[in-house]
C-alpha cells in the first residue's frame, strides 16, 4: 500500500528488501520502512503497522536488512540535502553581500561569528626558554603516563625498579 502511494507521489518507492540469507522482510517491516521513509514518526509508524515502538527500534538496531535499508535511505536524503545546499551557495553569498551593503549589522555579526572571529585565541609562550621548559615537562608527563599504563596493564613490575 505504501509502495503504491510512494510511486503516485513520486517519492522513493521501496523494493522488497532481501535478507542476507535470501529471506524477504516481513510485511510489517516493509510497511514500517515505507512509513519511516515518508517521514512518519516511529510512534505513528508503530500504531499504523500494529507493532510496538520497541519492536521498530529493535528492527533498526538488530535486524541487519531493515537497518541497512533505513540507513541507505537516510544516507541518500543527507546527500541530496547537501547537494541542494551547495547549489544555493551562490545565492546565499549574494544575499549576505546585499545585506552587508545595506548596512545590516546583524548579518555582519553572523558572518563574523561563522568565520570564527569571536573565538578566543590562546597564544602560546613568546619566550623561547619558557617554551623549552613547557615542552620538556610535556615530554616527561607523556613518559610517566606510558610507564603508569605499563604498570596498570601488568607489562612492567614496579618492584623491579626498587630491586625487590
Amino acid at each position: 500500500m505504501a509502495d503504491i502511494e510512494a510511486e503516485e507521489t513520486g517519492e522513493l518507492a521501496t523494493t522488497r528488501e532481501q535478507r542476507g540469507d535470501g529471506e524477504k522482510l516481513e510485511e510489517k517491516q516493509e510497511a514500517a520502512l515505507d512509513l519511516l521513509r515518508m517521514g512518519i514518526t516511529v510512534a505513528e509508524t508503530a500504531r499504523t503497522t500494529g507493532v510496538s515502538r520497541r519492536t521498530i527500534y529493535n528492527w533498526l538496531r538488530h535486524d541487519p536488512v531493515f537497518g541497512a535499508a533505513y540507513n541507505q535511505w537516510h544516507d541518500e536524503m543527507e546527500k541530496s540535502a547537501q547537494s541542494r545546499l551547495l547549489m544555493m551557495t551562490e545565492k546565499a553569498m549574494d544575499a549576505v553581500e546585499k545585506a552587508l551593503e545595506a548596512g545590516d549589522a546583524r548579518a555582519g555579526l553572523q558572518l563574523l561569528k561563522g568565520m570564527g572571529m569571536f573565538r578566543e585565541r590562546v597564544v602560546g609562550p613568546t619566550d623561547a626558554e619558557e617554551l623549552r621548559r613547557r615542552n620538556e615537562m610535556e615530554r616527561q608527563d607523556r613518559k610517566l603516563a606510558l610507564e603508569c599504563a605499563g604498570v596498570l596493564l601488568g607489562m612492567k613490575d614496579p618492584r623491579a625498579e626498587e630491586g625487590i
